[in-house]
């Protein structure tokens, strides 16, 4: 009976969108839909800071900054997302913060390290976290701490490396700190490269463990990781139809609860851009990229405008500002979908991982707890196909979680999975009720979440009318 009580988890998302939950403390793992934010290029919510901007300038500042940020949290929350990374907004040279001035000062484009504190706190009432991009890869040539030989950075421009010393580590440490006294950000996105110490990281994660979390970018097995191998092989799987997924799954993977999985960052080429210059249809091809991404274990990795989706069409990171009033509905609806499925699936957060059936183009895996078991299916072929699954008792089926499916045992004892093509589907496996509560209880969810969010907006340009 435990297994049919999925329908009552569903139920409680309703509660979701009222009742905060409980923030999780720092571990050596982290389950969060991470929502990463360039911020100079997101919104601008107060002209005071524009010192100045020229928008027609692509190395320029644009105007975005931390109070824009504050005004789009209620939506930032309402499509599903547990966590904001925002990219660097210490002092720097630049719009995207990449070569650091000063670890322990604000760039003054993007606000107040009192505003910071505000969305950090109006962060934590809509149950969101707050990460902020650490960068000790590189610094500005004129950073304190940095080396006399000069370097061509991420994005073109001339960097030093950090001079790491017992004096520079102190630094560093002292600068996290700061951070969290100061504004309470609940962690760090840690960018680093081959010339880092991993001792510099390990004690940097070890030092503030107790208040915050750690996510190391440009550095491997040392606590919790972006995916980068992930990112490669994924985008060149769903970039277009035909590929198999399974090499992903093989001896070897890299898929781990201590891993971040992304599709695209600020870092690369934008997915969307991929998948269309390959001439296929970007919304297609993100389902099944977020389907993937919302169901492996670890934490998952969006940036800003893929629910438009975003594409500068350049093969070069894109770093415009957010399109975020041409938002695509088909993409949002099943991010928000995925979200909601995530939040009360405990085989999702915290199963097992086993790749089942592999047909075609089309991959099967299963995500299992003690008590729950899922069945997540994608094709990424050409044509429909058709997964005959064994070991599942006659009494149960398969409920479709995404799609209204129902998929109960045959006469040669197996459940038949069939897929459109380019279509994925998740599945709980429960007692053969013939009914899908899924659906009806999503529906009292999406509409119950729909009234908080028109409440909160309502609020929050009561808010603005009033100052």
């Amino acid at each position: 009976m435990n297994k049919i009580r999925f329908g009552w988890l569903s139920i409680i998302a309703c509660i979701i969108f009222i009742i905060p939950i409980s923030q999780v403390d720092a571990a050596d793992h982290l389950d969060e839909r991470i929502y990463y934010i360039l911020v100079d290029r997101f919104v601008n919510g107060n002209n005071d800071n524009d010192l100045p901007i020229n928008i027609e300038d692509p190395e320029a500042y644009h105007g975005g900054d931390i109070a824009g940020v504050i005004d789009t949290l209620a939506e930032i929350k309402e499509k599903g997302f547990t966590a904001i990374n925002l990219s660097p907004i210490m002092a720097s040279e630049s719009y995207h913060g990449f070569d650091t001035l000063d670890h322990q000062a604000i760039n003054q484009h993007f606000g107040t390290v009192e505003e910071l504190r505000e969305l950090v706190e109006q962060a934590h009432e809509h149950d969101l976290k707050i990460i902020l991009d650490f960068v000790i890869s590189q610094v500005s040539p004129a950073h304190p701490f940095a080396s006399q030989e000069q370097a061509e950075g991420l994005f073109n421009q001339q960097v030093s490396n950090l001079e790491l010393t017992s004096d520079s580590n102190d630094y560093i440490i002292e600068a996290a700190q700061f951070w969290i006294n100061e504004a309470g950000v609940d962690g760090f996105h840690l960018y680093v490269n081959e010339t880092t110490n991993s001792q510099v990281v390990e004690q940097f994660q070890d030092t503030i463990s107790d208040n915050a979390f750690v996510i190391a970018e440009g550095i491997e097995n040392v606590g919790i990781t972006m995916n980068q191998a992930f990112q490669q092989d994924a985008v060149n799987m769903l970039k277009q139809p035909s590929q198999s997924l399974a090499p992903l799954f093989e001896e070897g993977s890299t898929i781990a609860a201590n891993k971040v999985n992304y599709m695209d960052s600020v870092l690369t080429n934008r997915f969307t851009f991929e998948t269309a210059s390959e001439g296929y249809h970007p919304v297609t091809r993100w389902k099944l990229a977020t389907t993937l991404l919302y169901t492996l274990p670890g934490s998952s990795l969006l940036y800003q405008g893929v629910e438009v989706p975003m594409d500068n069409g350049e093969a070069e990171p894109d770093h415009r500002m957010a399109e975020l009033n041409k938002e695509d509905e088909e993409i949002t609806k099943h991010i928000e979908k995925l979200s909601r499925i995530r939040e009360v699936s405990p085989a999702l957060t915290s199963g097992e991982f086993e790749l089942v059936d592999q047909v075609g183009a089309m991959t099967v895996f299963k995500r299992e707890t003690a008590d729950e078991t899922m069945y997540v299916a994608i094709n990424n072929d050409t044509k429909t196909q058709v997964a005959m699954l064994e070991g599942i008792n006659s009494d149960m089926q398969l409920t479709g979680l995404l799609e209204d499916d129902i998929v109960r045992e045959q006469e040669d004892g197996t459940h038949r999975i069939v897929l459109d093509r380019e279509t994925s589907n998740i599945f709980i496996v429960e007692e053969n009720t013939g009914f899908n509560w899924f659906f009806i209880t999503m529906m009292i969810a999406i509409f119950g979440g729909f009234i908080a969010f028109v409440i909160a907006f309502n609020s929050r340009v009561k808010k603005h009318q009033t100052k």
